[in-house]
């Protein structure tokens, strides 16, 4: 009987040391799965600097977010924003809502592009998204159901 406590409380142990680890590397793993869902919504690589998402206070801060262009505009810089902090509502949030109370953004540069098919880069990632959507919302055939997609959720 002694034994099965030594084991309970070594799983125990093993569960908070566990846990610990994910609390510290949370706002890592979020900072990385935001730039993957923002590349894979938008087409442009996208680099965060820092990000930190509060568990104590209803706050969101990023640093130095910066999207680049794709290459066949030149894979130039489209996008920095030096700051971003938002503030939200928890009790909307846990009704499924979004709903902010503050946000300030500092943005640092904004370059538009044209490539050689005379395309400008906001546009060309706005209709890329846009038959996203579209194929999403149509049924690819009567044996597969349609999935949904939405656009930039974090």
């Amino acid at each position: 009987m002694k034994w099965l406590f030594k084991w309970l409380f070594r799983l125990f142990l093993l569960a908070v040391v566990l846990v610990v680890i994910l609390l510290l590397s949370l706002n890592s793993i979020l900072r990385v799965v935001i730039e993957n869902r923002i590349h894979a919504q938008t087409g442009m690589d996208a680099e965060i600097g820092k990000f930190s998402l509060s568990l104590v206070e209803p706050t969101v801060e990023i640093q130095n977010l910066r999207l680049f262009n794709p290459p066949d505009f030149g894979g130039t810089p489209f996008l920095n924003i030096p700051e971003i902090h938002v503030e939200y509502d928890p009790a909307a949030l846990a009704r499924h809502e979004i709903h902010l109370t503050f946000v300030r953004f500092n943005l640092g540069e904004l370059d538009i592009v044209k490539n050689e098919a005379g395309q400008t880069n906001p546009f060309r990632s706005a209709s890329r998204w846009r038959q996203k959507k579209t194929a999403a919302a149509r049924p690819a055939s009567k044996d597969k159901p349609a999935t949904t997609s939405s656009p930039l959720t974090f």
